[in-house]
Parts: structure tokens; sequence; C-alpha cells
């Protein structure tokens, strides 16, 4: 017997005609699915994929609307970045997204079908990643800058802002693909520049802390970083060296904010957000090796002020003359 209350209902759903969803509607999982592998944790990497969401949704690329967007942390772990791009290559994504060159060799031979999209690296195409920056060929494309050519700058930088440093310590990692060029123009830049070069050595955690121990044996003028483990440990070697004294001029994003004298680099939330640019193009068609690599021509120099003081350094009017942001 049906009551009042279930008549009633049963005579509202009736007026109304059925639901009909359009052809093009899809589920979220039929939607296509992009996986970014950021090489550091979620804390750190927040303002890169920030940006690449945002540069998405500039696009027309809404997360659930239009697109899967999975993020996925390497930690601070190559190893553990290493096995993350192999299992996202299984389940065939639409995209994948990675940063740095050691990661855009691993994709790239990892697969050579799903699109790859470089966020920001350098020497793609000198480490042989891609045919060419013009026609990247193969399934990569992205951005990247040179590597040597913004090392040597921040090595103009630092002469501009401690005419009377000369000896400089340099941290490098062997076996970084572009240590040797990056080695070569240090060597053939610095009689010109007055500096006297210790190489340090770092590939892993061991090898990181021995450099950082030896810098007490004997303080440079300056500690000048190029190796991406320095950036995760970045805090860890600033606060060594400031208690040495000892000024470092690091090479990424945020680190003149932590205590280094001076940061220069490419703008990198910049470049994320361009990888999204890439992404839709993909998805809209386009193969990702036709795709032009991107080469930076924003580089931002970040100076610590209060660190100069701190440290008793005198920075050249020149040398603040050229300062895009200042940390007081």
């Amino acid at each position: 017997m049906i009551n009042r209350r279930t008549f009633l209902l049963w005579v509202i759903a009736s007026s109304f005609p059925a639901i009909t969803f359009p052809s093009w509607a899809k589920t979220v999982a039929q939607l296509p699915r992009v996986v970014v592998i950021s090489g550091g944790n979620e804390e750190r990497s927040r303002p890169f994929i920030e940006n690449f969401l945002d540069g998405m949704r500039q696009a027309g690329q809404i997360e659930g609307r239009t697109v899967q967007i999975e993020v996925r942390y390497g930690n601070g772990d190559p190893a553990r970045v290493r096995a993350l791009i192999r299992e996202s290559v299984a389940k065939s994504p639409a995209v994948l997204i990675v940063s740095g060159l050691v990661a855009a060799r691993e994709a790239r031979d990892a697969t050579s079908t799903v699109p790859i999209v470089v966020a920001t690296s350098s020497d793609l195409a000198d480490a042989g990643v891609v045919k060419s920056l013009a026609r990247p060929g193969g399934n990569i494309t992205g951005i990247s800058d040179l590597t040597d050519e913004t090392t040597i700058k921040r090595l103009e930088l630092l002469r501009d802002a401690l005419p009377n440093a000369s000896r400089v310590a340099v941290l490098v990692n062997p076996e970084f693909p572009a240590t040797p060029k990056i080695q070569a123009r240090v060597q053939s830049a610095a009689p010109t520049l007055r500096f006297q070069i210790t190489w340090l050595s770092v590939k892993d955690r061991a090898s990181f802390a021995q450099a950082l121990d030896s810098l007490e044996k004997s303080p440079p003028d300056a500690l000048f970083v190029t190796e991406a483990l320095a950036v995760e440990n970045a805090a860890e070697l600033i606060n060594r060296a400031t208690v040495l004294r000892v000024p470092v001029i690091h090479f990424w994003l945020g680190t003149a904010e932590q205590g280094a004298l001076f940061s220069y680099q490419a703008d990198v939330l910049d470049n994320f957000r361009r990888a999204a640019g890439y992404v839709d193009k993909i998805l809209k068609g386009a193969k990702s090796g036709d795709l032009p690599i991107y080469q930076p021509t924003r580089y931002e120099l970040v100076v610590n002020r209060k660190v100069a003081r701190t440290l008793g350094l005198s920075l050249s009017q020149t040398f603040l003359n050229r300062m895009d942001r200042e940390v007081q």
C-alpha cells in the first residue's frame, strides 16, 4: 500500500522530464590523466605545483572537468624519482611532467611513447635528451636553459659583489651530465675573474657532509653552489657556511630568503606555468616532439642584505644596481 508521502514524491518526480547528460560529458575516470613528478617534498614543491595548476586553468584545463592531475613527490630521493617515473609510465598517462636534467633522462629512457614535458631543466639538447631546441623530436619538450652560461653569470655577479674575494669553493656533482662542461667553463673564466677555484665533489649525503666538513679546515671567501643536492639540503649548507662566515652563492629560488648571500636563476615559477601551456597543446592533439623547447629569458637576482651585514661584507654599488629583489 502506497502512503501519502510516497505518492506525492512519485507525482513530483513524474512531472519532470528524465535527466539526460550531453554526449560530450565524461566521468572523471574518462578524463585524460596528467602526472606531475616533483623531486622535492610536498611543502617545498607547493609554489611550483600551484603555478602549474594556475597555468592549466589559464589554458582552460580544469581539474576534474577536463583533466585529471596527479602529483607525486620524490622527497629528495633520486631513486624514488626514478621509481615514480617508471611506475607512472607503466600506467600510460596522457602527459608526464618532470623537472631537472636527470629526471628528463630517466623519463626518456623509460618511454618513447608517453608525451613528456620537462617543466624546468638545463642542457636538454647538449645532453642528448632532445635532438635540438627548435625541433626536439621524439616525445619530449619543455623548458631548458644552459647551465654553463648561468654558472659563469653567477661567477661574474660574485666578482661584482665582492671585489676582494679570491678563493671560491665550487660545489659540483661529478655524476651530473653537465658537470664536465661547467668545470671547463669555470676553469676558463677563473683567471680573468681572479678566482682560485677549489672543487668540492658531492653526489650523495655522505659526500655532502664531507664537503661541509672540509670548509672548516680552510674556509673560502665564498661557497658557490651548482649541485641539486644542495637544494634539498640548502638550510643545512647555509647554516654551516654562515657559522664559518662564508657567504653562499646559490642557484635555486628561495635560497636567498634562507640565508644565501644571493641567488641567481631563471624564473622557475614562470617555467612551471609555461609547462602547463605545453600540456594543454598536447592534450589538444599536438605532438610533444614538434613543440620547440623554450629558453628562459628572465633571470632574477635576489640579494640578502641582512646576510651581508651579518658577515661584515660591503657589497659594491655596481652589484646592487643589478639586483632584482632584496631580502632585508
